[in-house]
């Protein structure tokens, strides 16, 4: 018979919870642009560096190679958040139960059955166009110059906004979300003396997809899951919506950005199953430094805009960052 793991599951959930109590991060900066930097070169690496979280910094190495034989597609970086770690059974072997990230693989076959979408570039500017004429952009300005004002923004980073060049059925509200991106970073420019970089990181965009979004003015960043957390610092403005990874948590360990345009506080479904960005109890502090504010939508635009009534509008109320 296997052997039973669940006392070694038990000690694992309450070494994280006390590891957590204690402040150790779950994430920090550095780590995160070592996964990305190392899946980059995925096919030429033997190994792949996973770090547990623990007070003296400890790690190990899984091989590359068992994943690129058995997968057809490109690598991602797996999170695994504080209740995965704390409360549901870690992914993975025992050894890797203190980890707050994995690596896994991709899996192109569906979005190959799906297909494209004819012309998306063109399409893109017809819904940009529309979005940037529909009485909800003109609300989103007024709250931006609300909660944002005459404060230093650097960088706009965007997550999980979604492709545009494959076939989902949301292809229009992803559209809508660049192009609410968009406009944020063009609020951000005006009037300011140093350059605002608007930054997105999404594993699923397909080639097409970055060409048409380098050209309207974004960068790429974070094309295995990872880098674009490095990016978010204290000036930046933080678009994310309906994302795959533990967003807000990650936020929570390094950085207190101005602003989080995000889903609201919400952990479990009604199964008790964890939402992939739910909220935690560092969270619940962090959010303590923070207005929230309902996502601003024209009631006439509101079937459009259905997906945007989701998402929450948080601004740091705190004059000076609480040193995490």
């Amino acid at each position: 018979m296997p052997a039973d793991i669940r006392p070694v599951k038990r000690a694992s959930s309450q070494r994280a919870a006390d590891l957590y109590r204690a402040g150790v991060p779950l994430w920090n900066k550095e780590d995160l642009l070592d996964i990305e930097h190392e899946l980059a070169q995925s096919y030429t690496l033997d190994k792949f560096t996973i770090r547990r979280i623990m007070v003296v910094k400890s790690a190990f190495k899984i091989p590359c190679s068992a994943f690129a034989i058995l997968y057809d597609g490109k690598p991602y970086v797996h999170f695994q958040d504080y209740w995965r770690l704390v409360k549901a059974k870690p992914d993975g072997p025992p050894e890797t139960y203190h980890c707050s990230y994995l690596v896994n693989w991709s899996n192109e076959t569906l979005a190959e059955f799906r297909g494209t979408i004819e012309h998306p570039k063109a399409l893109f500017e017809q819904v940009k166009l529309a979005w940037e004429n529909s009485a909800t952009c003109n609300l989103l300005r007024c709250d931006l110059t609300k909660f944002l004002g005459t404060k230093k923004v650097t960088k706009i980073v965007c997550f999980g906004l979604g492709d545009l060049h494959r076939k989902p059925p949301e292809w229009l509200t992803r559209m809508i979300q660049h192009s609410i991106a968009l406009t944020i970073a063009d609020f951000c420019r005006h009037g300011s003396d140093e350059f605002v970089r608007l930054l997105s990181q999404d594993p699923d965009y397909t080639e097409q997809t970055k060409e048409i979004l380098t050209r309207s003015g974004f960068e790429i960043v974070g094309q295995y899951g990872a880098g674009g957390f490095a990016e978010i610092d204290d000036e930046t403005v933080v678009f994310s919506v309906f994302v795959n990874a533990p967003v807000k948590q990650i936020i929570a360990d390094i950085a207190r950005p101005l602003l989080v345009i995000s889903t609201g506080f919400e952990i479990c479904d009604d199964h008790e199953n964890p939402w992939a960005d739910a909220d935690s109890p560092r969270t619940r502090r962090m959010w303590q430094e923070y207005g929230c504010y309902d996502f601003p939508v024209s009631p006439e635009e509101s079937k459009t805009m259905a997906q945007m009534q989701k998402l929450k509008i948080y601004a740091r109320t705190a004059a000076e960052r609480i040193d995490l």
